[in-house]
Parts: structure tokens; C-alpha cells; sequence
């Protein structure tokens, strides 16, 4: 970005905010189409952006990029066992509300999924020509199994999580994440 032709058009800009000719530096009629209300508001912000970009030097996404999701022990160690069967999506929200970074990306559904087919808990198929999610024997067994619900827009399945199967993914967090930053 070429700064000197961005300071150059901020003083453009700056001159005419003010009903000025950059040109001629001369004041403009107040019939001049720069010096109606909404135009001069707009020069005005306009002034304020470029001026922001030039003391950032250029500048213009001042969007941080967010770190990959990480979790403490101290952080795992306060997640609460639900005595009620849970979702994946539940028990991936319980975990994100333990880590308060704002500068960091959540854990997705898609990744714990991801990371219980890698490990064999879980597999793909298709059923009816959709692609779906089940547990496998393993997963059977340390506490994942199907619900059938009907809903607003029909019937579905939806795995569940007992209590060993949360503590399943609570105590192999460190296996999740290593799977996900790969």
C-alpha cells in the first residue's frame, strides 16, 4: 500500500469534509454538493477510516486471528458430569464455556466426531441416501448409543452420551486436541 498517495487523498478528503476546493484551497459556494449535510458526514467519516489506516500504518483488517482451541487442566477439570444423557453439541458447549479466551477459535462438533471415527468410537454410513453418524460396539460400550425422536420436520436419530462416555472425552481431551491440530 503506498502511504504517501493514502495521505494524499486524507488531505483531498480533509479539505473537502470542511467545504474546502483541495485544489485551490478556496472555500466552496454553500451551494456546492460538498457542502450538503450527508456528503460532508460522509467525507468526515471517510477522513476518520483513512486516518486509522494510516496510523496502523497501512493497515486496513485489524481483525486478530484467533489461536487454535486449547484447554487447560485446571480449565477440564471444572466440566460437570451431567446425570442426564447428552449430546455431542452439549457436551462440546460445556466445554467451550470453560475456556474464556476470546482470542480463541471454539471446539467444533465436527472435530470431536471427527476424532471418535479416528479412534473407532464412531462411524459413517448412509442411511436412506443421507450420511449418517453411529456408534460403534466400542462406542456402545463405554456409553454412546441412539435415540429415535420425532421432531418439527420428522423422525431422527440422535446419539447420546452417558456419563462414561462424557468421561470418555473429558479424560482423552489431550488425545482430542492433538488429533485436531494435526
Amino acid at each position: 500500500m503506498n502511504l504517501e498517495l493514502l495521505k494524499h487523498a486524507k488531505d483531498y478528503i480533509e479539505k473537502m469534509s470542511n467545504g474546502i476546493n483541495p485544489l485551490t484551497d478556496e472555500n466552496v459556494p454553500d451551494n456546492d454538493i460538498i457542502n450538503n449535510v450527508r456528503i460532508s458526514r460522509c467525507l468526515f467519516y471517510i477522513n476518520g477510516v483513512l486516518g486509522e489506516v494510516l496510523s496502523n500504518g497501512g493497515i486496513t483488517n485489524n481483525k486478530t486471528k484467533k489461536i487454535p482451541f486449547n484447554i487447560s487442566k485446571e480449565e477440564i477439570n471444572k466440566y460437570h458430569y451431567s446425570d442426564e444423557d447428552l449430546s455431542i453439541s452439549k457436551i462440546v458447549k460445556r466445554i467451550n464455556e470453560l475456556v474464556n479466551k476470546e482470542n480463541m477459535t471454539k471446539l467444533k462438533v465436527s472435530e470431536v466426531c471427527n476424532w471418535l471415527i479416528n479412534i473407532g468410537l464412531m462411524m459413517e454410513g448412509t442411511l436412506y441416501g443421507k450420511k449418517v453418524k453411529r456408534p460403534t460396539e466400542k462406542g456402545i460400550i463405554i456409553g454412546m448409543y441412539i435415540e429415535h425422536r420425532i421432531g418439527t420436520y420428522g423422525d431422527y436419530d440422535i446419539i447420546l452420551y452417558k456419563k462414561g462416555a462424557q468421561k470418555f472425552i473429558i479424560d482423552n481431551i489431550e488425545n482430542l486436541l492433538e488429533f485436531i491440530n494435526k
